[in-house]
């Protein structure tokens, strides 16, 4: 569960712009990477765009989400940090319960440890300290969303619990 002075300390997954060499053995790297203990996050200067967000979604998720309890092939969660994230593919992240959070992604780079700090808006470098990106949540609710792992839960969950008669 989120906490107010939780920080995400994770490594760092680059999808790795044109101009930079291909990657090679894409999903080794993320299975090496994985290894090391912290969460992964998918990053790109513009994400989203192209075919079936949902499928793109299912892909991302597929690597570096969480599985869930009792639901075989299925996984939730996860982060995307893009320059620009499309806006269908931004939501579609927001119901599958991931954390997509668009910022300036040019200081990070694939393998890097970042502390995620989502009520400070900023992202720093786990090993110098230094800021290397900040940001503002599109919504307040986002958080929300990411500890309900997903849009869908957090709309039942306010109604199963709502109050009023």
């Amino acid at each position: 569960m989120l906490g107010q002075d939780l920080i995400y300390h994770f490594m760092l997954w680059l999808c790795l712009k044109c101009h930079e060499k291909v990657l090679e053995r894409p999903l080794e790297t993320i299975e090496e990477l994985k290894e090391k203990g912290n969460p992964l996050a998918f990053v790109g200067d513009v994400v989203g765009t192209g075919s079936s967000r949902k499928s793109a979604t299912n892909s991302v998720l597929w690597h570096m989400g969480d599985d869930i309890p009792a639901i075989p092939n299925k996984k939730e969660g996860g982060f995307c940090f893009g320059g620009k994230i499309a806006p269908i593919f931004f939501n579609t992240l927001e119901d599958s319960g991931a954390f997509p959070i668009e910022c300036d992604v040019s200081n990070l780079s694939m393998g890097q440890e970042i502390i995620l700090e989502p009520f400070n808006g900023k992202i720093t470098d786990a090993n110098t300290g230094e800021v290397v990106s900040t940001f503002e949540l599109k919504t307040d609710v986002l958080l929300d969303e990411v500890r309900a792992n997903g849009r869908i839960p957090l709309i039942i969950g306010r109604q199963l619990t709502d109050k009023d008669p």
